[in-house]
């Protein structure tokens, strides 16, 4: 027998599943309709934080040297301005200012900034003094006022590099010692009492110019500095916007699903899925050779030999039982749709309701094969 075509294999599973797949169809077109619903026209509340005010505040230092002797890089009179390395043989004094300011929308602050002059000898690791043998200090500066935003608060300073380096070498000869290093810096320490944006302010700020001094040079170096930033956030309530895969995506999901369903139904209700007796007879056979094919064999019906009686078997699967029974293998012949079990005595048929000698195997059941070919198959 051919195998039977595919349109026939899908209306027998529909035929059987149809019941099955309109319901998981039905639960499945409700799941996504209601996911598309709720994507589309339900959106999600979120919860966000949301800045509503914000403002900064920093300190800085600026510095320079006035030029008191000549040189061919320097004259007499210019003024060297934030550089990293000044000439004690050139300047003698180093002038600095200190600022603070803040920016924001609104705010009033008062500032009060002592700046001092530290001097003082120790372990220093890592840029950090970690144990101090001496330690001096010495007025440079103090200021007092109240600010507006963007408004900057100065407070300027002068260091005499040649009275730091004669208090140095007065302290470790009083010591009889010069242990450590010794650390020079400018310290700016700033008080701050206000209101900014709807923040109280009642805080202190320390700033730092470190300053390395030689008998011959006097180098700056980095400052330590305050650069703050201030935020207030608040918790919002907002509309999770779907993005547009899953907005998409959904109804043409539940379009999909709702296509199918209606097809299933037209089909199903159309007759489409219906078998005859003589389709249904077709796939029972084939689901039986697929059980039993280690019983059956492909060959030709028999011509040559003459059997005292003829059993016409009505289903492959009772052929198969005789099969067993007899310890016979069936032979299939698949041109003609016939299967049978040749026995000593007896030839067991079973005629496939496509077979083209159907009609006529069964009406003459003992007609040898060579008798076929007056038919035209």
């Amino acid at each position: 027998m051919a195998e039977i075509d595919r349109s026939l294999k899908l209306r027998s599973f529909l035929n059987e599943w149809a019941t099955v797949l309109i319901v998981v169809l039905i639960l499945a077109a409700a799941g996504v309709g209601w996911w598309a619903y709720q994507i589309n026209l339900e959106p999600t509340i979120e919860t966000e934080q949301r800045l509503t005010e914000q403002w900064s505040e920093s300190t800085a230092y600026s510095h320079s040297a006035s030029i008191t002797n000549d040189s061919l890089p320097f004259a007499a009179g210019e003024r060297a301005t934030n550089r990293p390395l000044y000439y004690t043989a050139l300047s003698q004094e180093l002038d600095g200012t200190y600022r603070y300011e803040y920016t924001a929308d609104s705010g009033s602050v008062e500032v009060t900034t002592d700046t001092y002059l530290l001097i003082r000898g120790g372990r220093i690791e890592n840029g950090n003094m970690t144990e101090t043998y001496w330690e001096l200090s010495e007025p440079l500066a103090a200021d007092s006022e109240t600010i507006d935003p963007g408004e900057p608060h100065r407070v300027d300073f002068t260091v005499n590099i040649r009275e730091v380096l004669q208090t140095i070498g007065t302290v470790q000869q009083q010591l009889d010692s010069n242990e450590g290093i010794v650390d020079v810096r400018v310290v700016s320490v700033s008080q701050l009492a206000g209101d900014v944006e709807s923040d109280s302010v009642d805080t202190t700020y320390r700033s730092e110019l470190p300053i390395v001094v030689s008998p011959s040079t006097f180098r700056i170096n980095e400052p330590v500095t305050v650069d703050e930033t201030h935020e207030s956030f608040e918790t919002v309530e907002v509309l999770a916007e779907p993005s547009p895969v899953q907005a998409y995506g959904s109804i043409i999901a539940f379009g999909i699903v709702v296509m199918l369903l209606i097809l299933l139904l037209g089909l199903r209700y159309s007759g489409y899925t219906e078998l005859t007796d003589e389709e249904q007879e077709l796939i029972e056979i084939e689901q039986a050779r697929e059980r039993f094919s280690e019983w059956i064999t492909t060959g030709e019906f028999p011509s040559e030999r003459e059997y005292e009686q003829t059993v016409l078997v009505d289903t492959l699967e009772g052929l198969v039982d005789v099969a067993i029974d007899t310890n016979k293998r069936v032979i299939e012949d698949e041109q003609l749709g016939v299967s049978t079990v040749l026995d000593d005595t007896y030839i067991y048929i079973y005629i496939q309701p496509d077979s083209p000698a159907r009609d006529w195997l069964i009406s003459y059941a003992d007609t040898t094969i060579d008798e076929f070919d007056e038919y035209e198959f």
